[in-house]
């Protein structure tokens, strides 16, 4: 073979490992932007339930949503939960049946019983791969890899992207006990480190690290429901925001949108929130005494939909512009929540600020007009929002967009108890009106945002909830209040 022939096959070697190397780059690429497109696209689909300093943007905020406003009424969830009994189906049966009888009971309740999977994200909630996953054991775990091995109560395993433990890009860890806990020390949330019932799989990926819990339905209750409203609440509110945390559980098991990331929510404001602020034994309570409850419309379980504070009258869904609206859902008059701190607020906008947010979404715009309410829905919601600007009018219809292109991150909100606090990525609510300042030259000043509400607006009021539960209300009456034409049902027909 002379030096031309030499030559050419080391060029051909060369070239094929450039194409190995781009296939391999696209692959992780493609990889990326997997991941993104289901955050994007849940957190559009599922800009549902924000309350307090919560946002749907790229970057979610530690705190929950409404765990906020429980601070600053001095009713934070407790950080620990004194309720870690076993649920009713579990206790221990009566001594003089045979041995084997409540042994094949719980084997069959445990079968019965829906398990959920739940992605856990970064800190901040700012994505999904993990530099590293370091966990504390609270009872003992056996761990399934490329080795099998015992963890006992105390110990500790740290892993990263190179362990060698990992068998075909994962391995599992699977709790030898009902009660058993994993702490996870890589991680912070508002109750400092998480700790979580049920299993773990973890997964090697580009650049780190993915980890997904799986446990009872039931279980995973208990760390979203004071995760999503103050513990401190009425018993009954706390019900009725179990049966909706359930039902809204349910709808997304069957959905698995996560599905090719092992999941099948994540534990952000894009799903819901768990494990933020600990289990607090009073929404576990909660939780048992509606076990397996669910509410459904003609057979089927509905997107309870739920969300902080009503300005005084809820919205249908309506305000996402769907084609189809869902029956379930009724504009109603609110006044339950007519005393909470958000029930109405204000924010001023210079024009300044006003041009910057034009000019971020429509480039080329260099002096805004005016800003007009075309439309306003069943609820009050501003369904249309008209910008007039130098170069024509802008017209924006989606809620989402309309909060977003208001957002008051950094602004002073004003509440209508004096208060005032900083402001988010989103507006407070789509329920406001516009009131124009211009100067003795008629010069477009800003604008004073006077609104109400804090969330969507769509389904149940948490705090209207909170408000009919210390009017003495239950939990069902509360249900059949904000939801229209729904009944109770076991979660079983279903999953």
């Amino acid at each position: 073979m002379d030096w031309k022939q030499k030559l050419k096959w080391k060029m051909l070697i060369i070239l094929l490992a450039v194409i190995g190397i781009l296939i391999v780059w696209q692959a992780n690429r493609a990889g990326v932007r997997r991941q993104e497109d289901y955050r994007m696209q849940s957190l559009q689909e599922n800009m549902i339930k924000e309350n307090e300093r919560a946002s749907a943007g790229l970057t979610l905020p530690a705190s929950s949503r409404n765990n906020t406003d429980a601070e600053e009424k001095g009713q934070e969830s407790a950080a620990d939960s004194a309720d870690t009994d076993a649920q009713a189906d579990h206790t221990e049966q009566n001594s003089g049946q045979a041995a084997q009888e409540p042994e094949s009971e719980a084997a069959a309740a445990a079968v019965q019983e829906p398990r959920i999977s739940v992605l856990l994200m970064t800190d901040g909630y700012k994505g999904y791969t993990h530099q590293s996953v370091n966990l504390r054991f609270q009872g003992s775990y056996h761990l399934k890899g490329s080795q099998e091995m015992d963890y006992a109560d105390g110990e500790t395993l740290e892993l990263t992207a190179d362990s060698p433990l990992f068998q075909d890009g994962k391995l599992e860890l699977q709790a030898g006990g009902e009660e058993n806990r994993a702490t996870l020390l890589s991680v912070e949330r508002q109750q400092g480190n998480p700790a979580y019932r049920g299993d773990f799989t973890v997964y090697q990926e580009q650049g780190g690290l993915r980890i997904v819990n799986t446990l009872p339905l039931e279980e995973y209750l208990y760390g979203v429901v004071p995760s999503e409203m103050p513990a401190s609440y009425d018993k009954e509110a706390l019900k009725a925001q179990a049966v909706c945390a359930r039902t809204y559980a349910c709808v997304q098991m069957q959905k698995s949108a996560l599905a090719d990331l092992g999941a099948q929510v994540d534990d952000s404001v894009a799903y819901q929130v768990y494990q933020n602020g600990g289990e607090d034994a009073g929404a576990s309570a909660a939780v048992d005494e509606t076990k397996g409850e669910i509410l459904e419309s003609g057979g089927q379980p509905i997107t309870a939909y739920y969300f902080s504070t009503s300005s005084g009258k809820t919205s249908t869904d309506e305000v996402w512009e769907v084609s189809a609206p869902a029956s379930y859902l009724k504009s109603v008059d609110c006044s339950y929540d007519a005393e909470e701190p958000w029930h109405q607020w204000s924010i001023t906008f210079s024009a300044k600020r006003l041009l910057s947010a034009v000019q971020a979404k429509y480039a080329g715009v260099k002096e805004i007009r005016g800003i007009d309410v075309e439309k306003t829905g069943e609820g009050g919601a501003v369904m249309n929002l008209a910008v007039n600007t130098d170069q024509g009018v802008y017209k924006i219809s989606n809620e989402y967009d309309i909060r977003a292109l208001l957002s008051p991150d950094g602004l002073s909100i004003t509440r209508q108890d004096g208060s005032v606090v900083k402001g988010s990525n989103l507006l407070p609510s789509a329920y406001f009106t516009l009131e124009e300042q211009r100067d003795e030259n008629n010069v477009l000043k800003g604008y004073v945002i006077n609104g109400g509400g804090y969330g969507h607006g769509v389904g149940l009021s948490q705090n209207g909830a909170k408000g009919m539960a210390e009017a003495g209300m239950s939990y069902q009456d509360i249900l059949a209040y904000f939801y229209q034409n729904v009944e109770l049902a076991d979660i079983s027909s279903v999953l």
